[in-house]
């Protein structure tokens, strides 16, 4: 038996759907058509409410961007976001670590903006956008990502002008795959500046620290070796030969 209970919630939930599709699409479209339906199925925006611009990220969840995510520079672009140098939490701002040390202020957060917002828009740190852009999954959380909707809205723009397409999102989990190949071969494991794999037949035992040490895997030119390079991420990983029963080959 159906109770009125269920039938009330399922309502609710449906003009909810409705609100929020019109909150995110100006015009009719079968985008906000294929949303509204997706919506009630509780495929996508399980965790938005209408208005709620939470501005602390703790707790707040990151599912929004996940399913959504954002052309970074395009809101950059349109004054939507700005992406500058941190705010240092005593008011003022501190001088980024690195290009990906940003913050990312909003529209939203300019209608009311802290001191340190109005001193760090005015010097906009955009060698940080693709590092947001590769990252927003960890940085935008669901509040900073409503407050994005918010600024688009104000704009009297549509938000599906400013999701990342099907394509551009394969590019960007392609682009993340390659980097994570280049860091595994580019592991820390030969001694000095060069690092990378190293050759385990060179491995030899410092008698100062005792420690492991070993030369870089790729030979240089000219360089002769007396086995051919028998390769490991790290000086430890040699201790085990795998399958065979000595490291490396005679020629």
């Amino acid at each position: 038996m159906i109770k009125l209970t269920d039938i009330a919630k399922e309502i609710l939930n449906e003009d909810r759907c409705k609100r929020i599709a019109d909150r995110r699409y100006s015009k009719p479209s079968a985008y906000k058509s294929g949303a509204i339906v997706r919506c009630r199925k509780g495929n996508i925006w399980k965790g938005l409410k209408e208005g709620e611009y939470d501005d602390k990220g703790e707790g707040a969840g990151y599912d929004l961007v996940k399913q959504n995510p954002f052309n970074i520079k395009k809101l950059v672009d349109k004054g939507i976001i700005f992406v500058t140098k941190p705010g240092d939490g005593k008011g003022g701002v501190e001088k980024p670590n690195w290009e990906g040390d940003a913050s990312v202020i909003t529209l939203y957060n300019m209608s009311n903006a802290e001191p340190w917002m109005k001193e760090a828009v005015k010097n906009p740190m955009t060698q940080a956008i693709p590092h947001i852009q590769k990252d927003q999954s960890k940085l935008l959380y669901n509040g900073k990502y409503n407050q994005i909707l918010w600024g688009i809205e104000k704009k009297g723009l549509k938000p599906e002008d400013f999701y990342l397409s099907l394509k551009e999102q394969f590019n960007q989990l392609n682009e993340k795959q390659k980097e994570t190949l280049r860091t595994w071969f580019k592991r820390k494991g030969a001694t000095g500046k060069v690092g990378g794999w190293v050759d385990c037949n060179t491995c030899r035992k410092d008698k100062k620290t005792g420690r492991k040490k070993c030369k870089p895997c790729g030979r240089q030119k000219g360089e002769k070796r007396s086995k051919y390079p028998s390769c490991r991420p790290t000086p430890s990983q040699c201790s085990d030969p795998g399958k065979g029963k000595s490291w490396g080959k005679t020629k």
